[in-house]
């Protein structure tokens, strides 16, 4: 009996997980930013962008039984820079998924995720929101702890919210003073 159950509930949560909608843009690049800036030597990173579905219908969202209703579905696509001689520099497409689906995939944060040299990044922290609005004041200076997060300097600053694409923006990434 309790193999029929967990069987129910495997093909249950399977189906309700699925990514509805979700076909890759011929394209990708027709939309983009372009990163660039400095780099501390002993530090890694990549950028993820996550995209979420706009359509909130049953077939583009997700039931949460914690929160007890429906969120949109997820995806993230992650991208790695070059790095050398303590400058990186990075494209980033932002049309990975057609936004002309069922669903209407968009790319709505941009996270920072940040490694040792050698290791993959993985602490990650949100450089860019991709909200509609511009608020954006170049460079942004990333500093990052021991444990890899990293924050806005000055700390009162919070995400940059950017709605200016195929453009480049200064990002510099450096290790907190010890």
């Amino acid at each position: 009996m309790w193999r029929s159950a967990l069987l129910v509930y495997a093909i249950t949560l399977c189906a309700c997980s699925s990514l509805n909608g979700n076909v890759k843009y011929p394209m990708p690049s027709e939309r983009y930013i372009d990163v660039h800036g400095s780099i501390d030597d002993s530090l890694t990173y990549k950028l993820q962008v996550q995209y979420v579905t706009t359509n909130r219908s049953d077939a583009c969202t997700n039931y949460n039984i914690l929160a007890g209703l429906r969120v949109s579905q997820t995806m993230a696509f992650d991208y790695y820079p070059q790095i050398n001689d303590g400058k990186h520099n990075l494209h980033v497409p932002l049309k990975e998924l057609d936004p002309a689906t069922e669903c209407r995939w968009e790319p709505t944060v941009i996270m920072l995720c940040v490694g040792d040299t050698g290791t993959e990044p993985s602490t990650c922290s949100s450089v860019f929101s991709l909200r509609g609005a511009h608020a954006n004041q170049s460079p942004v200076n990333m500093v990052c702890a021991a444990s890899n997060f990293c924050f806005r300097t000055p700390r009162t600053l919070y995400t940059e919210a950017i709605d200016v694409f195929n453009t480049q923006y200064a990002v510099n990434i450096t290790r907190e003073p010890q």
